[in-house]
């Protein structure tokens, strides 16, 4: 029988040795390498985050739409109220999508909106969840609190739909009476919900606060036509410079800004604050 022959395997040399490891500049490639990568796949994974939270949004609104369709179904064809009571004291203790125990300048916890005891509690669930648009929590600073606190991150047509300011300027009758469900001209043209929000200033930066109304270009002070006075921009871009929009056929889609305040165009742009469409009332009102 012939034993199989064993090579003596050579003695390991320091040459060897250092063949064996990464030099320096290998090194540095490597971690060029893995940062070229991480740079191209992270805003790809946020696009993809921001898309799964935009997707929420939409759905969010649209069954707001459903919901205040069905509340006017409950009330002889009327939608619910804005803010039926809001000029009572420092902006009323009633809004569509809440109640508070103080007008606005009470404590904290009397000044923050109830969903249990809002008019659409029985229609989007008592913990209103779904007036909180993912993106905007993902923002909204908490300690400094707004006006508001409490409403979420929607924003209702206020001056048509939610209220009358086309048949009683801004006064408390506008406030307390609505549109019926069958009063827009163009439903599939006529916003309902926005995204929205409004800034704090806090120690020079301008902080998102809630607030719960989509306030239109031009204030409806008169009846009839619209003024020429300017409202502050409550329609938030957040969703990578666009707004999520409910109408009042029911549909949702997504826009982009168009116009904003021209005085003061340039701060609101970059709080991603302005309109889409026209520079007119005409995706508010009900003509």
């Amino acid at each position: 029988m012939t034993l199989p022959v064993i090579q003596p395997v050579p003695p390991v040399t320091p040459l060897d040795r250092r063949r064996r490891g990464f030099t320096l500049i290998e090194l540095l490639v490597v971690i060029s390498i893995i940062a070229l990568l991480l740079s191209l796949l992270l805003p790809a994974l946020g696009g993809a985050r921001e898309s799964g939270r935009g997707a929420v949004c939409l759905s969010n609104l649209r069954q707001l739409t459903l919901a205040n369709s069905a509340y006017a179904e409950d009330a002889g064809g009327y939608y619910v109220p804005a803010s039926e009571d809001v000029f009572v004291g420092f902006g009323g203790t009633k809004r569509w999508h809440g109640q508070r125990d103080a007008p606005g300048n009470g404590t904290l916890e009397e000044n923050t909106f109830d969903p249990t005891r809002g008019p659409l509690a029985n229609y989007i669930g008592a913990d209103g969840r779904v007036r909180y648009c993912p993106t905007f929590e993902n923002q909204l600073d908490h300690d400094a609190p707004g006006f508001e606190v409490g409403t979420g991150g929607y924003g209702y047509n206020r001056a048509y739909l939610g209220g009358r300011n086309d048949l009683y300027g801004t006064s408390p009758e506008a406030a307390r009476n609505t549109a019926r469900a069958d009063d827009p001209a163009q439903p599939s043209a006529t916003v309902m919900f926005t995204d929205a929000a409004f800034f704090k200033i806090v120690a020079g930066r301008n902080l998102l606060i809630e607030y719960s109304f989509a306030e239109t270009p031009f204030v409806q002070q008169f009846p009839g036509p619209p003024s020429a006075q300017r409202w502050s921009p409550s329609i938030h871009f957040r969703h990578m410079n666009n707004t999520h929009v409910a109408w009042a056929d029911g549909h949702v889609d997504a826009e982009t800004m168009t116009f904003t305040h021209p005085q003061f165009e340039d701060f609101y742009r970059n709080l991603g604050f302005g309109w889409f469409g026209p520079e007119s009332n005409e995706l508010f009102d009900l003509q």
